[in-house]
């Protein structure tokens, strides 16, 4: 039976408890409810308060979780929280309604604006179009996002399908996609 070094024990400890505390890089953001929330923090001018709402909202449509009947829009955001969007060919999906939007500093080129949802499961959190959690938001709108959550999310083509108790979520083709 080989023997392991005490000092090589304690090295290899310390590596998986480095590797677990370092998690993905943050950076600051701006979140917040409406134009109007956005103005009133006193963080930006209203001009750039209402072109990042409008870009924010523009991306809305292509990046927003999409379900294939209201009850599972409902499930996962909470009743009348989705709307029922319809493509240009006839088809078809539910997305939740955006409930907020985020301001990510991109330095002289400006921000990079995206739109927020709440959940059912964290109804007092913000999350992305790609599900990444927004951290705690103070009076003036700065948080602490993921570096990952601060970049255009991919256009959905696929919506969200639930089966019954017990069953997993998964994914399916969506409409337009």
């Amino acid at each position: 039976m080989k023997r392991i070094h005490p000092f090589k024990f304690a090295l290899l400890g310390a590596t998986a408890l480095t590797l677990v505390a370092c998690g993905e890089a943050e950076e600051e953001a701006l979140v917040y409810s409406s134009v109007d929330a956005c103005i009133t923090s006193g963080q930006q001018d209203e001009e750039v308060c209402k072109t990042e709402f409008a870009k924010a909202q523009a991306l809305h449509n292509d990046v927003a979780p999409r379900y294939n009947d209201s009850r599972d829009c409902y499930s996962s955001h909470g009743y009348d929280r989705c709307y029922q969007h319809r493509y240009s060919g006839g088809n078809s999906v539910w997305l939740p309604f955006m409930m907020g939007y985020m301001l990510a500093p991109r330095g002289r080129i400006g921000y990079y604006s995206q739109p927020l949802y709440r959940t059912t499961s964290d109804p007092n959190r913000y999350y992305t179009p790609g599900s990444g959690r927004v951290g705690a938001v103070s009076a003036n709108g700065r948080t602490q996002v993921a570096r990952s959550q601060v970049s255009k999310p991919p256009v959905r083509t696929r919506t969200v399908a639930r089966g019954g108790f017990g069953s997993r979520a998964t994914y399916g083709r969506g409409a337009g996609g």
